[in-house]
């Protein structure tokens, strides 16, 4: 208790908090983080009166942004190092406390009070499982479903068998909420390092058939793709792969690997929200995936005119095919630059831009890929002529 005390109030901002009154009170992941000796930086605090009048005299001396979220009555501030959650509990916090949704959230520390844990949170967080609260309390947020396997995946903890059941019983209840939701819940699954493994509980206890409308024998193969693909990707060097770099909507290119082949051949559009960027990718690749499902990409032609439709997409699509030839020669294919501009082309040839150009441009960059052209010289020449009888 002592150590857990001196941890808390080891943390500055926290410190400042706590010491503004005796009805403030920590709670959720942040504590749940520290009781099994990680540092979080999202902090959870509940108070006993409006937050946004608790936030203008406890931190009125700090640079931060304060955001609120009306239909959660919570206020947020947003520090350099720290994002601060305050949520206004009406009542007793043991109340607040037993609407929670797993035990190991159910836990709350102040300084005057020590520990409050009404539901043996503490003891689920040494055990390290995931149990919920109670049934009513994930059909009140049914997002509770999926954040359950999201959490699992994050801290590589086990949920409780009797909350499987109950997310098995309760599944259809996730399309009450919103797409959004839903959304970040996936993505976070997506990035984090036990996501094979929730994957494929999920799948087990029915709630990805429930969000991604998929065939259940399509979705079991994208899992097991997923699975292999952790693999293959030990053997890529990480720069290639960039897989804790940020894509879009807070995914990581990692974790965008696993979207691309989780939904594939699913109509995953109706229940997630994409960003334009992260919703092209994914067109792209399954438009890929299922040209060449059946086909194995041998001949250089062939391959050159995959990376071509992909685009940016091209290292995407050779380490889904987990393979080392297609890796290598998407790297190729993106860092070589083309011998000659399409400023230069026109010069040479005489061509305006439009389609014509754009077709003596891929050709000349096909020809350069498949070791056919090695300088510009002898590209012009040839495309010249070329272009005149095009003409």
């Amino acid at each position: 208790m002592h150590d857990l005390r001196k941890a808390i109030l080891g943390e500055p901002i926290v410190r400042k908090v706590l010491s503004a009154g005796k009805e403030v009170f920590l709670v959720g992941g942040f504590l749940r983080d520290l009781l099994r000796g990680v540092k979080s930086r999202d902090i959870d605090f509940v108070v006993k009166c409006n937050p946004k009048d608790f936030l203008s005299k406890t931190l009125r001396d700090i640079d931060c942004t304060l955001v609120e979220f009306r239909d959660f009555a919570m206020v947020r501030s947003v520090l350099q190092d720290y994002t601060l959650d305050f949520t206004e509990v009406k009542g007793e916090l043991e109340e607040d406390l037993l609407k929670r949704d797993f035990t190991v959230n159910a836990i709350a520390w102040s300084a005057e009070r020590g520990i409050i844990d009404p539901l043996g949170g503490r003891n689920d967080v040494e055990r390290g499982i995931i149990k919920a609260v109670s049934e009513k309390n994930l059909i009140d947020d049914p997002l509770r479903l999926l954040r359950a396997y999201r959490l699992a995946s994050e801290i590589g903890w086990d949920i409780d068998r009797e909350t499987r059941k109950m997310i098995r019983k309760l599944k259809g209840f996730i399309r009450e909420s919103s797409s959004e939701r839903i959304t970040l819940e996936i993505f976070k699954l997506l990035n984090s390092t036990g996501h094979v493994k929730a994957l494929k509980q999920a799948f087990i206890d029915g709630l990805l058939n429930e969000i991604l409308y998929v065939d259940k024998d399509k979705l079991q193969d994208n899992i097991k793709v997923i699975s292999s693909l952790g693999r293959f990707l030990k053997k890529v060097p990480e720069e290639l792969s960039r897989r804790e770099e940020i894509f879009s909507q807070g995914l990581t290119y990692g974790g965008l690997l696993r979207a691309e082949q989780l939904f594939y051949g699913s109509d995953h559009k109706k229940r997630l929200i994409l960003s334009r960027a992260v919703s092209k990718r994914l067109e792209i690749i399954s438009m890929l995936l299922t040209r060449y499902e059946k086909k194995r990409v041998v001949g250089a032609s062939l391959v050159f005119d995959l990376f071509t439709t992909a685009g940016d997409a091209a290292m995407d699509f050779a380490l889904l095919r987990q393979s080392i030839r297609l890796v290598k020669e998407a790297e190729r294919f993106l860092r070589t630059p083309p011998l000659l501009s399409a400023e230069k082309v026109m010069d040479m040839t005489g061509l305006t831009p439009g389609p014509e150009l754009g077709r003596v441009l891929r050709e000349i960059k096909k020809m350069q890929f498949l070791n056919r052209i090695t300088n510009g010289i002898n590209a012009a020449e040839r495309f010249s002529l070329k272009s005149h009888r095009l003409r």
